[in-house]
């Protein structure tokens, strides 16, 4: 992946910091605000098994152009967080996937 993309491929390592899973991921997604960004966010988690998650809508903007929605679900492995993060960082109208 490019350096400025919205998603690094290189995630920390467990120790040191790192990540221990299963990991309980509180993601924060900045998106575009529109109306069809939720659903596909919440179709996107369905697609990884996680059928009950939904997006919480967080704060807007000034202008009220972005959106930020938060995520809390639990992820098994290295490889299902990169994967996820990947998914969520191709829905239409994200910018950012935290």
């Amino acid at each position: 992946m490019k350096p400025n993309s919205p998603v690094h491929s290189e995630l920390p390592l467990a120790g040191a910091g790192g990540f221990e899973f299963p990991y309980p991921w509180d993601a924060k997604i900045i998106a575009r605000s529109l109306d069809t960004v939720p659903e596909d966010i919440r179709r996107t988690l369905r697609a990884f098994g996680f059928d009950s998650a939904s997006p919480v809508r967080g704060n807007s903007s000034a202008t009220g152009a972005f959106v930020t929605y938060n995520v809390s679900i639990t992820v098994t492995d290295r490889a299902m967080l990169n994967q996820l993060a990947y998914a969520l960082s191709k829905v239409p109208g994200v910018r950012m996937v935290l």
